[in-house]
């Protein structure tokens, strides 16, 4: 596997790992419905291109083939975490984390506030974050999905749950 950072040229594949990782990793937790209005297949790709050229975006290859990704902006918010839905489970989001967290360090970012699905509780935990048990209802598409706030702190760990309006 190789970390390396976003390039626009690896724009479509992103979005198209993104919508596959959804639809098919999430829909354990998640409605098709849900599903549809997080992630839907008409892409706009200037806008996802400006948003990871806009942050710190890396992505794995293995064999050619982007296989994760993610991204954090100049505030910490760590926006996108996805490891594409055929090689989950070797280590690809622990890589992705751990370069987001190394590069918010040496910029003077010491907290890291991300807004994480249902389903990506056990690698937050396992990454010995505390999820909280309280869900955080976001609108997407007109369709309410379960999150979870989190902030993370390099020295402290911090939560706090954001009222839905």
């Amino acid at each position: 596997m190789n970390i390396r950072e976003y390039r626009p040229e690896d724009c479509e594949m992103i979005a198209n790992l993104f919508y596959e990782t959804i639809h098919s990793v999430n829909s354990k937790d998640y409605t098709e419905i849900q599903l549809n209005a997080w992630a839907s297949r008409d892409f706009d790709l200037v806008k996802w291109n400006n948003r990871l050229s806009n942050n710190y975006s890396v992505i794995v290859e293995k064999n050619n083939i982007i296989i994760g990704f993610g991204d954090v902006d100049c505030k910490g918010y760590f926006d996108h975490l996805f490891t594409h839905k055929d090689y989950q489970g070797i280590g690809v989001a622990t890589l992705i984390s751990d370069r987001i967290e190394n590069y918010t360090y040496q910029n003077g970012i010491h907290i890291i506030t991300t807004d994480a699905s249902i389903t990506a509780k056990p690698f937050f935990e396992k990454k010995r974050l505390y999820c909280s048990k309280k869900i955080r209802l976001l609108k997407k598409r007109g369709q309410l999905l379960k999150k979870i706030l989190k902030c993370k702190s390099y020295f402290r760990i911090f939560f706090y749950i954001q009222s839905v309006e």
